[in-house]
């Protein structure tokens, strides 16, 4: 079952997702919050399918039912008591004394009750629907009512700078998406990310800053770091400045990075692997530049998929790449031609395809 076609109403009829959503199984709690942190352009429809769950699992104790239905029946009565009060006044006032024949009116009067009748039901209808339509919204917790999502996606070639309620700045690649809310909750500052990214965190020792990739999460309360998960299979995060706890998963041990550290997660080998990096490197892409150290063939073919959205194909002799190289806001074009002038190719494009091949 393929739930990235889901809306929001398949969503909130899936069992799986009502289990997550009512807490009931932890499989399935552990499954959609995974999931949900790998397809941030689905929280739109998740969040609305919280919604239309939240609706439909509205469940008032007897004592409010019984509290609702008495107000209904006092509605009720009061409506009845000024038909009574109608009716005397009528018996005391006859028709005849208003200048009306009494003839005239025979047909009249019913009408006129029935439409009293009517309007009454509809409006006690409506007073019961507010009573425990205010029940609802009483009951709901303060956590349940959620702010708006706001999901930014940035095309190949471009770099958006995003600043985000708390004062935290974010700095998103090409071809990466950034989910996160409005205003961030009493307790926590939760954002989901696909590609890369650099954050510099506003400090906020009674609020963590969490980012979701991956399945992955990285917390910290306020510092600088970049995270780097273009692929599913392998998310990076390197420490710029402070300190960031790293989990695979929900329920595996963090791991705690200190400054020029880098942690590289395989989803595959489910290995976790340190290392020290250079930042200057690491975090070049910021200000436009494309920077190769010693890079193998599948390297810049990555570059270019996630920064130009062209797919590189070898099909030279060419064996050993070892290729360096430094770009600053330059077309794709001008990086081809500087890599085939360095390494003897040559190259033909057919729309989003580029092949190297031999002179």
């Amino acid at each position: 079952m393929d739930h990235q076609l889901f809306n929001a109403e398949e969503f909130a009829a899936d069992e799986s997702f009502i289990n997550y959503y009512l807490k009931k199984d932890e499989k399935a709690v552990a499954y959609w919050t995974n999931w949900i942190s790998r397809h941030p352009e689905k929280l739109d429809e998740v969040l609305t399918a919280e919604r239309l769950l939240a609706v439909a699992h509205l469940r008032p104790t007897v004592q409010e039912q019984e509290i609702a239905f008495s107000r209904f029946d006092d509605f009720l009565e009061a409506v009845a008591d000024d038909e009574r009060y109608a009716h005397e006044a009528v018996q005391i006032h006859p028709d005849h004394h208003l200048g009306v024949h009494p003839d005239d009116s025979s047909e009249e009067r019913p009408t006129l009750k029935a439409f009293n009748w009517i309007f009454a039901a509809v409006a006690a209808s409506m007073v019961l629907m507010l009573t425990l339509g205010g029940l609802y919204f009483y009951k709901q917790p303060v956590k349940s009512i959620k702010s708006e999502y706001v999901s930014i996606h940035n095309d190949y070639g471009k770099i958006k700078i995003i600043s985000l309620a708390d004062g935290t700045i974010v700095s998103l690649n090409a071809n990466s998406t950034l989910s996160y809310p409005e205003h961030f909750e009493k307790d926590r500052r939760d954002v989901s990310l696909t590609g890369e990214a650099f954050f510099e965190v506003a400090k906020d020792k009674t609020r963590p800053f969490t980012v979701m990739a991956n399945g992955t999460k990285t917390t910290v309360l306020g510092t600088k770091f970049n995270i780097n998960a273009y692929t599913t299979q392998q998310t990076a995060v390197a420490l710029v400045e402070g300190s960031v706890a790293f989990a695979a998963d929900p329920k595996a041990d963090r791991v705690l990075l200190k400054p020029s550290e880098m942690l590289t997660y395989s989803k595959t080998s489910h290995r976790v692997q340190r290392s020290i990096f250079n930042a200057e490197e690491t975090t070049a892409w910021k200000s436009g530049t494309v920077l190769f150290r010693h890079a193998s063939f599948a390297d810049i073919a990555s570059k270019f998929k996630n920064s130009y959205g062209i797919e590189l194909k070898d099909h030279s002799r060419a064996q050993d790449w070892n290729y360096s190289g430094q770009f600053t806001k330059s077309d794709y074009l001008t990086i081809i031609k500087s890599i085939c002038f360095a390494k003897n190719l040559g190259y033909k494009q057919t729309n989003h395809t580029i092949i190297l091949t031999d002179k």
